[in-house]
């Protein structure tokens, strides 16, 4: 699994739309919790391929998105034309 280049490059959550809107698009990338839950942190892509995480605005605080199923109803709230999301985990191997 690919590590996001983050330095230097955040994405505000009240600009996400208007980042789609230009072309850009999501990618989610799997964390672990100090208690061993998987929960996804949220990418901007640019059609270049660079990334730029997502922060909430209100608090400056990553946007962290806590189960499987609120990424895919945060997704189709986002793209409601597209007919899925890819959603990765860490494999187990990674885990151990």
């Amino acid at each position: 699994m690919r590590k996001p280049d983050t330095e230097g490059k955040v994405l505000l959550g009240n600009v996400v739309r208007p980042f789609l809107d230009a072309g850009g698009t999501l990618r989610y990338h799997p964390i672990r919790d100090e208690s061993g839950k998987t929960h996804w942190l949220v990418f901007g892509v640019r059609s270049d391929g660079t990334e730029s995480q997502v922060f909430i605005s209100r608090n400056g605080e990553p946007k962290r998105i806590r189960s499987a199923n609120a990424v895919l109803s945060y997704h189709q709230s986002m793209f409601p034309n597209e007919d899925g999301v890819f959603i990765p985990w860490i494999p187990t191997e990674k885990i151990d």
